[in-house]
């Protein structure tokens, strides 16, 4: 798999991993444990940084100060209500 496929997803997981947090609301720590435990994907803070940055200029999520929520698009696009850009 390539370096672009695996970030693609690593985003796709940080998404679903955040819609089914509490509140769909988490901080970067949380998500790096639950990538981890939930996915086996193990992640640096920095890598969850960027993938929260990159599914905020798509309107996936808000991202301010490590935390991070779900917008409704984002919810859809994890439902399959909505498409993933590209698809």
């Amino acid at each position: 798999m390539s370096h672009r496929d695996l970030a693609a997803a690593r985003r796709r997981h940080v998404l679903a991993t955040l819609w089914f947090a509490p509140a769909s609301t988490a901080n970067v720590q949380w998500l790096q444990r639950e990538l981890l435990t939930l996915s086996s994907i193990n992640a640096s803070a920095d890598q969850v940084r960027g993938d929260l940055t990159w599914l905020q200029e798509q309107g996936f999520v808000q991202f301010s100060q490590d935390m991070a929520k779900t917008t409704e698009r984002g919810a859809d696009v994890v439902r399959g209500a909505a498409a993933w850009p590209g698809e």
